[in-house]
């Protein structure tokens, strides 16, 4: 609770009353709160604080903290909710080479409706992971934007807008096809202009040019001039392999993050992912412009790599934690951030579990531009938050500290979740979607897309079909 929380009187009716046994704000000051609750009405915060006691309120509904603590919602700021088809085809081997030789080659023949049940599937994977917000840029906007609204997921979304022949960089050929940019665009534009005409709560849109390797200057330069016309941000993959590094520095003669600075489409409302390989002159392009980078450790130690995460948060570069794709737990992606950091800077305190944690909150809302509206659970911002299950044996004996969390909890913890005041998952249920019909589509796909990623390099054996 903050000194000038402006409490309501005894006898407030609210709409819903989550009590925990535990706590956590992430408001500045950042208290533990040992028998907290937090008070709700509509879609907005009206208390956050101690408990009040016994009649104090009078609401509609009431969530037990008996065995729970309670803490905002994850903000991922980078995803890509439908891309669970991925899972296991780039974690061994060729790394993140798998990216150009196995995704690359294999995206163009998933068709509109399997991105959309992937997509269903990435919603309810989001919700039970305990995130409550996603930045997402991936093909078929139209279904995940259909998908969240209908779970009640918060999300901006892009629709992934490129013009060169993805399915041939992997042989480091870069064929380029103008009029194929300039139409997804045109469609990246119009959903962003349909949402926006929805007026909806929890769905808005953002310009996706895919990377700097991947679309010309000119798309680059465009897409920034309709963001810009739309007021709209962007959200683009920046130093994210080495061949992308190589294509930037032998065509351009520059760093990926200082081509696009030249370029001038670098701004505030600049999401940049992944940041792996970016040299220090990129990184102080980056500073200067104000772009906004969106950090995601649980892909880097797979690749053998990890950014500079320190270098980039002592140039106090605004600076989120994401999941990126295929695993959406936000408690391990804490933990490979904290244990990467310890581990390369020889410091056991580089990033402690209280940094981790708003990272992975607040942090992302600010990458994102929300944080008038979520990242804490601060009075007068938007109802997202979530409840862990605490009786849990590797939680306990739980002390509440910010460890006790951020390196002991699971993503499977997460038992309840409230977004703009909106219960979407209770009693292990998620209410607004079939998860059981949308688990059984996916696995009806499996066969088909095992047999294009295979064709592609990929590994793996479809359950049940008798096949290698």
């Amino acid at each position: 609770m903050t000194d000038d929380q402006q409490i309501p009187p005894p006898g407030t009716q609210v709409d819903l009353l989550v009590s925990a046994d535990v706590l956590y704000t992430l408001t500045e000051d950042a208290p533990i709160v040992v028998n907290g609750e937090v008070a709700v009405n509509g879609n907005t915060i009206v208390y956050s604080g101690p408990a009040k006691g016994r009649g104090f309120w009078q609401p509609k509904k009431t969530l037990s903290g008996q065995g729970k603590a309670v803490m905002p919602g994850f903000v991922n700021c980078h995803s890509h909710a439908a891309s669970a088809l991925f899972r296991s085809q780039s974690d061994d081997g060729a790394g993140g080479q798998a990216l150009y030789s196995v995704a690359f080659r294999s995206e163009k023949h998933i068709s509109s409706e399997q991105w959309r049940d992937l997509a269903l599937l990435g919603v309810v994977d989001m919700i039970r992971s305990g995130v409550t917000t996603i930045n997402d840029i991936w093909y078929e906007p139209e279904g995940l934007a259909e998908a969240a609204e209908t779970a009640g997921l918060r999300a901006q979304i892009a629709l992934k807008v490129f013009d060169v022949k993805l399915e041939k960089l992997y042989a480091n050929d870069y064929e380029w096809v103008a009029a194929e940019g300039e139409e997804r665009l045109r469609r990246g534009v119009n959903f962003v202009e349909k949402c926006a005409a929805s007026k909806s709560r929890l769905v808005t849109g953002r310009i996706g040019p895919h990377a700097t390797d991947t679309c010309s200057p000119g798309l680059h330069v465009e897409a920034f001039a309709e963001a810009n016309r739309l007021g709209v941000g962007l959200h683009t993959h920046v130093a994210q392999s080495r061949q992308e590094v190589e294509y930037c520095r032998s065509t351009y003669d520059k760093g990926p993050a200082e081509f696009l600075a030249d370029l001038g489409v670098l701004s505030n409302r600049s999401v940049l992912a992944h940041l792996t390989f970016a040299s220090d002159t990129d990184l102080d392009v980056i500073t200067q412009s104000k772009a906004r980078y969106a950090h995601c450790p649980t892909i880097y130690p797979r690749r053998g790599v990890y950014p500079d995460l320190q270098g980039i948060q002592d140039r106090r570069i605004v600076t989120g934690i994401a999941t990126d794709w295929m695993m959406n737990d936000p408690f391990e992606a804490m933990r490979n951030a904290m244990n990467a950091v310890r581990l390369l800077s020889g410091l056991h305190d580089a990033l402690t579990s209280l940094d981790a944690m708003k990272l992975a909150t607040i942090g992302s809302a600010r990458v994102m531009g929300i944080e008038d509206q979520v990242g804490s659970l601060a009075p007068g911002k938007r109802a997202d938050l979530i409840q862990l299950d605490l009786q849990r044996p590797h939680l306990q004996p739980f002390y509440a500290e910010y460890s006790s969390l951020a390196y002991y909890a699971r993503a499977s913890d997460v038992v309840c979740s409230v977004i703009d005041g909106r219960l979407v998952l209770e009693g292990g249920c998620i209410l607004g979607l079939d998860e059981p019909n949308i688990l059984n589509r996916i696995k009806k796909h499996i066969p088909d897309w095992l047999a294009v990623l295979k064709h592609h390099g990929g590994v793996g054996v479809a359950l049940g079909c008798g096949c290698g």
